[in-house]
């Protein structure tokens, strides 16, 4: 991306009015966009009024409400319901998905038309559509006896997040008149402060959205201005708040709100995080480490690629255990094993039992031999079992032989089928590899060859797998 600014910037203006000629020409929709624009930027028509506004979000919600609330749970719309996969799927299953597709006719409808208001340059209307949507989302009025979906209005509420982070794409990379970014969100203002007075929570919902009408804005300090002669608390929007403080260019009053807002919002605390790694590290690390003890899990994950984390040998040790826990990769088990004693060793195995696969990874690195197999005699578990045992295949032979061949003359007398077939062949691969068991495990292939009554099928998977 540096690289095509710079070439961008370089680039002379004739040079790119030839280019931008050449696209314009051959597309018609982009001949209807720049029109739009076009047609946007010369005209001033002192804006819709916010009561206006309020009517759009209010029609936009009934119409909505009334498609949603059409949706009958208890009897969908089979002619139009397509199974997602081959196989059995259980009735309610089915009737959830019918649902959900009869829901998404919906929304795809509506983002269309969404779409359609941006391309004409009606931004009032393109930002009310998203408003609208969202309240019919969370007021219709849906009967669920079976609880299908749980909480319907917030599966509905949860499908409007989507959406909203799919149109603010459409959005990012869409022409819009600057005449128009400011007129919208001063709109948006009004009508919190009209229909949502002392509320945060709706316009701290739309903050993405009006974020990224402000990022394309060349009027920053006009937003700033209608931010701060609305009713809307700033801390319920405060990601905006320093995006307008950065464009303005106030360092100043960026940080003092970065200040005030990081603990109560994980963006701003980002940002801060981010400042403070080119500007304080001392600042940095005390930061830091308040918002670790806060949400570790969280945390680990955006301050393991933060290289200052290092010059704090606690928190560097605190983040990356909490990353080997978290996320189960030995790239991060080996920035900390070093460091471990046998306490926080136990305690790190304690952490990640349920995940096996993972323990004897660290375990096979140790040489806790003793512990994997362990593991391998309390395994009653089929598919990783490969996995498991392989370590110690050499380490103890006999073991491993004989805990294959049970596992494989059991698994005959319990279950039949090529599934089980297919492991047994596995099985059996792993037995080749244990040194001084070659001529133990022919004689068992042949064993299970000759089994009686004959098995086609296993004989098939053990000529498949080069056993035979």
């Amino acid at each position: 991306m540096m690289e095509f600014e710079k070439i961008y910037e370089d680039t002379p203006d004739v040079q790119k009015l030839k280019f931008l000629h050449a696209l314009i020409a051959r597309n018609k929709q982009l001949q209807q966009e720049f029109l739009n624009y076009s047609e946007s930027e010369t005209r001033d028509d002192g804006g819709k009024d916010s009561l206006l506004f309020i009517k759009n979000i209010s029609e936009i919600q009934a119409l909505y409400q009334q498609e949603l609330e059409a949706v009958d749970l208890e009897n969908p719309d089979w002619d139009n319901y397509h199974k997602p996969h081959e196989g059995y799927i259980e009735e309610w299953e089915q009737y959830q998905q019918a649902s959900e597709q009869e829901f998404n006719r919906i929304f795809e409808n509506f983002k269309s038309r969404a779409i359609d208001a941006l391309i004409e340059q009606d931004i009032d209307l393109f930002l009310a559509m998203i408003v609208g949507l969202y309240e019919a989302c969370l007021s219709a009025d849906i009967q669920d006896e079976y609880e299908s979906f749980g909480e319907v209005n917030q599966y509905l509420a949860e499908e409007h997040t989507h959406i909203m982070a799919e149109l603010i794409d459409k959005f990012n990379i869409s022409a819009v008149s600057n005449n128009r970014l400011h007129q919208t969100i001063h709109l948006f203002f009004d009508f919190c402060d009209e229909e949502y007075p002392g509320n945060t929570s709706i316009p701290n919902y739309f903050e993405p959205l009006i974020i990224a009408m402000a990022a394309l804005s060349n009027q920053p300090g006009l937003i700033q201005s209608s931010l701060d002669a609305s009713k809307i608390e700033k801390k319920a929007m405060p990601q905006l708040v320093l995006l307008l403080h950065g464009k303005t260019g106030n360092d100043k009053e960026w940080l003092q709100n970065a200040r005030l807002y990081y603990l109560s919002d994980k963006g701003v605390a980002k940002q801060l995080l981010a400042y403070y790694s080119k500007h304080d590290e001392p600042a940095f690390i005390k930061t830091a480490n308040e918002l670790f003890t806060i949400d570790k899990p969280y945390w680990a994950g955006m301050l393991g690629d933060f290289p200052e984390v290092e010059h704090d040998e606690t928190l560097f040790f605190d983040v990356f255990f909490q990353l080997t826990i978290t996320k189960k990769e030995m790239k991060y088990y080996e920035k900390i094993s070093k460091k471990l004693d046998s306490d926080t060793f136990r305690e790190l195995l304690h952490s990640i039992e349920p995940d096996k696969l993972f323990m004897v990874k660290i375990l096979e690195k140790e040489k806790h031999y003793d512990q994997i197999r362990q593991i391998v005699e309390e395994s009653n578990g089929y598919w990783h079992y490969p996995e498991l045992i392989t370590p110690i295949l050499n380490i103890y032979p006999d073991f491993c032989f004989h805990h294959i061949k049970e596992k494989i003359l059991s698994t005959l007398e319990t279950s039949r089928g090529r599934t089980q077939y297919e492991l047994i062949a596995v099985w059996l691969k792993l037995a080749k590899k244990i040194s001084g068991y070659h001529n133990p495990t022919q004689e068992l292939i042949g064993q299970l060859y000759n089994h009686k009554p004959s098995l086609p099928a296993l004989k098939d998977e053990l000529r498949k797998g080069g056993l035979v």
